[in-house]
């Protein structure tokens, strides 16, 4: 049975117990979730590429969580500079509640895009099997947009700031 994560977009997700808001610390991010984790930090230093600006430098730090609560999950908390979380990424083992729709990973990505039509109409198709819901904060795709086979649900992205991906 899957975990049920609650997502509230301008807040953050729940799931058990636990309340993850939006630009709560790492470190107290991970006293709450209270289990083993993997750190994945890096830095892409492009400053070579603009004369030498380390603006344009791509700067990740996430903690990576498999098997939470014993349950075959697998997901990805991501923080900013300042090691406040600001993302969420899902790859399998959750239930999803938004609203009054649950989403799971067993569902079709256009039937998933379907649901989530039905609580915002701010969709746009980023690229095939892979859907943008500005309002929502959120970004689903399915295994075949994310370089595997099948149409199912997975990929699930959520932010409390999404403008990278609103295209100017």
């Amino acid at each position: 049975m899957a975990i049920t994560l609650i997502y509230l977009s301008d807040k953050g997700v729940s799931f058990g117990d636990t309340l993850l808001l939006w630009g709560t610390g790492r470190q107290q991010t991970r006293a709450f979730l209270d289990v083993s984790f993997d750190v994945s930090d890096f830095v892409m230093d492009l400053s070579k590429d603009y004369n030498g600006d380390s603006s344009h430098n791509i700067i990740q730090r996430r903690d990576i969580y498999k098997n939470y609560q014993r349950q075959d999950n697998f997901f990805f908390l991501n923080f900013d500079s300042t090691e406040r979380r600001i993302e969420m990424e899902i790859l399998y083992g959750f239930e999803i509640k938004i609203e009054n729709i649950t989403l799971d990973f067993a569902k079709g990505i256009e039937e998933t895009a379907a649901l989530l039509d039905t609580i915002s109409k701010d969709k746009t198709q980023l690229s095939e099997g892979e859907y943008f819901f500005k309002d929502l904060k959120l970004a689903i795709a399915s295994h075949e947009a994310r370089g595997g086979e099948g149409n199912e649900l997975a990929y699930f992205y959520c932010s409390n700031d999404v403008s990278h991906l609103i295209k100017n």
